[in-house]
């Protein structure tokens, strides 16, 4: 199973909202700004502690950002 990104405009617009660029969001996750790039443009998909951080630190709930495909 994986985790896929549902719809990436609602992420990019929870950073705006909650007062992150993707660098400094990418920092205060301790990963690469690269990294966050890939997996906002569906390049790469998280593991799952990385997409718990995410919507941790935007307080989203996990099901709005991210699915799980087999």
């Amino acid at each position: 199973m994986k985790i896929v990104l549902k719809n990436k405009e609602k992420l990019r617009m929870a950073l705006i909202e909650k007062g992150y660029s993707q660098r400094a969001f990418s920092k205060s996750l301790g990963m690469s700004e690269n990294y966050l790039n890939q997996i906002m443009n569906d390049k790469k998909n998280p593991s799952p502690s990385v997409a718990k951080k995410i919507v941790s630190v935007l307080k989203l709930n996990f099901h709005d950002v991210f699915k799980i495909t087999k």
